[in-house]
């Protein structure tokens, strides 16, 4: 296997002391509909679109996912049925994974057969990322972050940041493991050592994807989409109704994907990839 990448982001504040003024999104198109609080957006590598609704906190049953082709034309509005609170989701090997109300729900893929559920050792589990070896990182709003070993046996990942308001997570190119909260971490899972990176203004983060390129986007809970550059000029994409939850990124199309939660849409936003 070769070298991974090395992904040079600022490591502190020292790029903008002041974000950027926003630039109008180029919109593909917007899906509407039968969503209900969408919160995450999911790309299948068939290029269908899963997304995550979760339709009140505090009901019990509720919570659903809907599937949509690679334009946003819907295939079937609830894909799966009968969830919680469905947030964070993550692929990896024939796998998808849901975070469901402090546990995993796992799901065959084609097919959405149940596979398992397990039970989380978190106060208030967010968002999912998948490591190479199985390994599922979840964060945990309320204390940190946790791995789940393909075993099931979970640890609190230890570290010298406490990952205040741990929230949107993905595994970089890199093989870092990028952690969104309060601040955007970057942490090296071979000795848990983590680095903030990005300005000081990149805060509340929800959203973490990759374009090709090692461009990294993310989306403040509520903001615009952000693209940080390697070495680049930081971007802010925005506009009438940008208004992002957990966004995903679909490498195939170049359209970053934005649920916008409480607004019951999901708007794709062409990127270049450079």
């Amino acid at each position: 296997m070769g070298a991974l990448p090395t992904l040079a982001f600022a490591s502190c504040a020292t790029l903008q002391s002041a974000p950027p003024e926003p630039t109008k999104a180029d919109i593909a198109w917007i899906a509407k509909g039968e969503f209900c609080d969408t919160e995450t957006v999911l790309p299948l590598p068939d290029g269908t679109l899963l997304v995550s609704n979760v339709c009140d906190f505090r009901s019990s049953g509720d919570g659903f996912l809907s599937l949509l082709d690679a334009k946003g034309n819907i295939l079937d509005w609830r894909i799966v049925d009968g969830l919680d609170s469905p947030l964070g989701m993550a692929f990896h090997d024939g796998k998808i994974h849901v975070i469901d109300a402090n546990r995993v729900r796992s799901y065959a893929w084609p097919g959405y057969a149940p596979l398992g559920v397990t039970e989380l050792d978190t106060k208030v589990a967010n968002d999912i990322a998948a490591a190479p070896d199985g390994t599922l990182y979840i964060s945990d709003s309320a204390g940190g972050v946790v791995a789940l070993a393909p075993d099931g046996t979970q640890s609190r990942l230890e570290s010298n940041i406490d990952f205040a308001g741990a929230n949107g997570m993905e595994m970089g190119p890199d093989g870092m493991l990028y952690v969104g909260g309060e601040r955007l971490w970057r942490v090296d899972l071979s000795t848990g050592k983590a680095q903030t990176i990005g300005p000081e203004w990149l805060k509340d983060i929800d959203g973490i994807e990759f374009e090709a390129d090692g461009t990294l986007q993310v989306t403040p809970v509520g903001g615009a989409l952000i693209r940080l550059p390697r070495g680049g000029k930081i971007e802010i994409l925005g506009g009438e109704g940008v208004s992002s939850a957990n966004h995903g990124y679909d490498a195939k199309s170049g359209l970053a994907l934005i649920p916008t939660g409480f607004d019951n849409t999901v708007i794709a936003i062409r990127v270049a990839d450079d």
